[in-house]
């Protein structure tokens, strides 16, 4: 997200984040759209048409921000039939979404054929079974890609999925059981290819080129040994973002041309133009996104300062490092308020009744006041969807819009309207 500094004071397009608070009160999430489309059109303008693109809603479902995508990318990939839901509302077409994930109930594979969505990623020899049963009820063929564990595992994945002992997938030495039980079935099945998804959050170009290469791989010896022909490879995504380190990020120049490499040799081996399919969530809409909490109160305990937030773990997990972080590291923070002002070492916590909301521990931030604006940069994934919202009955962060340099707002439900029984 672009800011811009103005008379002592940080702007998004032509707003000041004070009138944004004084309009929308604070805490708030803000997200860029304008940069997220632009982030797509980056990514589609490296890969070229050889490639489809993804994105993977869970990273960020809000309805405004799905709706403002639905001319940039190709189709989702989607978790639950929540998510489902989400995307139909906000007019994407059934055929391109891709359903993955290892817990799909046999309602959600059941909805799943009967909205006709594009492609179900099957995890387990329990959903083929389901699958099988559903699709002879429903009268279709169920659209599947095989998830397949790889071997191999990556290890500049920050969070591996691959590669071991999982959840994800059918393990790769496994797949023959799934190939024999698809070929068995074959009236009920229309089996397209592939699904690889080992890790995510890789900042090394030459490692997640090395990733495709062995999902590649896969595919190719699936066709050579149990004689499916992948017409559909989804190759994961996993793109890092930095949430710590400025300027550091991933040149997608560079990962395109190794990508391309990669793709062509397949294409050339195997005599082969499969629809090939990149997912990413995260590196589409992490840097477009912002977390804004003000500072309430103020106070020093044995030598260390601290600095009280309205907000805090409850509206971003994350940033507090208890979303399955190994270590902990302080996001990228700015004083909104002050951004010229000295930096000082200090430390940021939620108002929360627990140690654990810690927002910013030995961290420089602009010298912080009561009632300045302080922003957590690189916000825009697994924030609000991701955060135990109803923790100790704080009220919702707002959910708020840059668009054509325009402030929209989305609706948000307040902890008061509940109803009380």
């Amino acid at each position: 997200m672009e800011l811009s500094e103005r008379n002592g004071k940080l702007y998004v397009g032509d707003t000041s984040f004070e009138e944004i608070a004084e309009r929308f009160g604070t805490p708030f999430y803000l997200y860029d759209l304008d940069g997220v489309r632009e982030k797509a059109a980056a990514v589609k303008r490296a890969f070229g048409n050889g490639i489809e693109l993804l994105y993977a809603v869970k990273a960020n479902p809000n309805p405004e921000l799905l709706r403002g995508m639905r001319d940039s990318v190709d189709g989702l990939d989607i978790a639950s039939t929540g998510e489902l839901y989400r995307a139909l509302a906000a007019g994407f077409r059934t055929d391109t979404i891709s359903f993955a994930g290892p817990g799909k109930t046999q309602a959600e594979l059941g909805e799943s054929l009967w909205c006709r969505v594009g492609i179900i990623s099957v995890e387990s020899m329990r959903e083929l079974h389901d699958l099988k049963r559903l699709a002879k009820v429903e009268r279709v063929r169920a659209p599947v890609t095989i998830r397949i564990n790889p071997a191999l595992m990556t290890k500049e994945f920050a969070v591996k999925m691959g590669g071991k002992a999982t959840q994800f997938g059918i393990d790769e030495e496994d797949a023959g059981e799934a190939v024999d039980f698809l070929r068995a079935n074959d009236r009920f099945f229309d089996v397209l290819g592939i699904h690889v998804y080992a890790g995510t959050q890789c900042l090394d170009e030459q490692a997640l080129a090395g990733g495709l290469a062995d999902t590649l791989r896969i595919a190719a010896e699936m066709r050579e040994r149990h004689g499916i022909e992948c017409r559909v490879i989804n190759v994961g995504g996993g793109f890092g973002v930095s949430y710590y380190d400025e300027g550091r990020a991933l040149d997608l120049g560079l990962l395109a041309r190794l990508y391309t490499d990669e793709l062509d040799r397949y294409r050339r081996e195997t005599g082969t133009n499969p629809r090939f399919l990149l997912e990413l969530g995260r590196y589409l809409v992490a840097e477009a996104g912002i977390y804004v909490a003000r500072v309430v109160s103020e106070k020093r305990s044995r030598g260390e300062q601290f600095y009280v937030l309205d907000g805090g773990m409850n509206h971003h997990l994350a940033a507090s490092g208890n979303l399955g972080a190994t270590l902990r590291k302080n996001y990228l923070v700015r004083n909104l308020s002050r951004p010229g002002a000295e930096k000082k070492t200090c430390t940021l916590v939620g108002p929360l009744c627990t140690p654990l909301d810690l927002m910013g521990k030995g961290i420089a931030v602009e010298s912080p006041e009561v009632g300045n604006l302080i922003a957590f940069l690189n916000s825009g994934s697994y924030g609000y969807s991701a955060s135990p919202l109803l923790f100790l009955g704080h009220e919702l962060p707002r959910e708020i819009f840059v668009k054509n340099n325009k402030i929209l707002c989305s609706r948000t439900q307040s902890l008061h309207q509940y109803n009380v029984i």
